[in-house]
């Protein structure tokens, strides 16, 4: 069976942020092969109660998962990194969202493409810089039209992918590689 490209979106607003980034984009290359990293922004949080500011990012991959799986794997992930779910959009030491795939998928507590993915400027810049031509659903603005529509929350670029993601062995992003 061929491996399947995913946008994973990587968040942290507790504890040594970038770091906490660097160790779960070493935990994904474990798994997954990792096709780049885009830079790391800082923002204010997005809903919820008030809370420090986030850094986020994004990694390409290719699997041999299932979305399922893969989700199950990232929640292993952010588990192993202190995550606790005490309330919706509380603050984290880690989070690991799936923000798109090669398909449409709906099931019980996975949609992909993320369905607050279109207004989240921390998820959509990261997602480009690693899938320039990603396209949103049928019958709306492709995300690299969205994005400039957007304004929070934001975002301040804090390290290259060549700094954060090199920490891990994860190379650059090159867009002739980055998921279609």
């Amino acid at each position: 069976m061929a491996p399947t490209r995913f946008v994973i979106g990587l968040g942290s607003n507790l504890g040594d942020r970038l770091a906490i980034l660097s160790s779960a984009a070493l935990a994904i290359s474990r798994t997954e092969r990792v096709l780049g990293a885009s830079a790391v922004y800082e923002s204010e949080a997005w809903g919820g109660p008030t809370q420090g500011r986030f850094l986020n990012a994004a990694l390409g991959v290719e699997s041999h998962a299932t979305p399922r799986e893969l989700l199950e794997r990232l929640l292993g992930i952010e588990r192993d990194h202190g995550r606790i779910r005490r309330e919706l959009w509380g603050p984290r030491s880690l989070d690991l969202d799936l923000l798109l795939g090669e398909r449409r998928v709906e099931e019980p507590g996975l949609s992909l493409p993320h369905p607050r993915l279109a207004e989240r400027t921390f998820a959509l810049v990261p997602l480009l810089e690693v899938m320039p031509d990603a396209c949103a659903p049928e019958g709306t603005p492709r995300y690299a039209d969205l994005v400039t529509t957007l304004s929070e929350p934001r975002l301040t670029h804090v390290a290259g992918s060549d700094g954060w993601a090199a920490l891990a062995g994860i190379p650059r992003v090159c867009p002739h590689h980055a998921p279609r």
